[in-house]
């Protein structure tokens, strides 16, 4: 019984915690008018066309948060900032990708600031007693693109992932804790389809 259940579970991605809780690539308009995206894996991830121009250097801007989210998840930022560096740096497509904000370079700069705007990672507590029925962990991040040294926003778009509450209980939890970093590595992919390389 247990085998058969993990079989529908299925194995995690590369990314451990975006686990196909919602289908990939699905937009979706907010109130606000922006389009939402569910980001769920790299294999399958579609991303929209591309700006025009094409960049030599990523840098973000910033990665912020409401204090509450910020109290609640003091590293959700900061840990999902990393991995999505590091993701567009594996690509080896552009000359420079920093998080240092205001940090200029030769050639054209794309500047991309974040925001999470709603998170939900479940405890270990309620994991371990509640199992599947404490719920998906979840994120969501506004994401802007400008031109280095322009106001003008070139992309806008909120993107979301949650993990499988399922894949979430047989792992004991591990997909919740890690589901900024995991979804650090698909914004990071994203972005290497939006932002074209010189």
């Amino acid at each position: 019984m247990l085998s058969a259940l993990a079989g529908c579970v299925g194995g995690q991605s590369d990314q451990g915690s975006a686990e196909n809780a919602k289908p990939d690539g699905v937009v979706t308009m907010t109130e606000s008018g922006i389009e939402k995206q569910e980001l769920a894996s790299i294999e399958d991830m579609v991303a929209g066309p591309p700006l025009t121009a094409k960049y030599d250097n990523i840098v973000i801007g910033s990665f912020t948060s409401s204090k509450q989210i910020h109290t609640d998840y003091p590293e959700a930022a900061s840990d999902c900032e990393m991995y999505m560096v590091k993701q567009l740096k594996s690509k080896n497509s552009y000359k420079n990708v920093t998080d240092e904000d205001g940090k200029t370079f030769p050639g054209k700069t794309a500047v991309v600031t974040l925001k999470i705007i709603d998170m939900r990672i479940t405890s270990g507590a309620a994991r371990m007693w509640g199992g599947v029925f404490a719920g998906s962990s979840s994120m969501e991040v506004l994401l802007q693109i400008r031109d280095a040294g322009s106001d003008i926003v070139l992309h806008e778009k909120i993107l979301a992932t949650s993990n499988s509450s399922w894949a979430a209980s047989y792992s004991g939890g591990s997909s919740d804790q890690s589901l900024p970093a995991d979804f650090g590595v698909l914004i990071g992919e994203y972005l290497s389809k939006v932002i074209p390389a010189r």
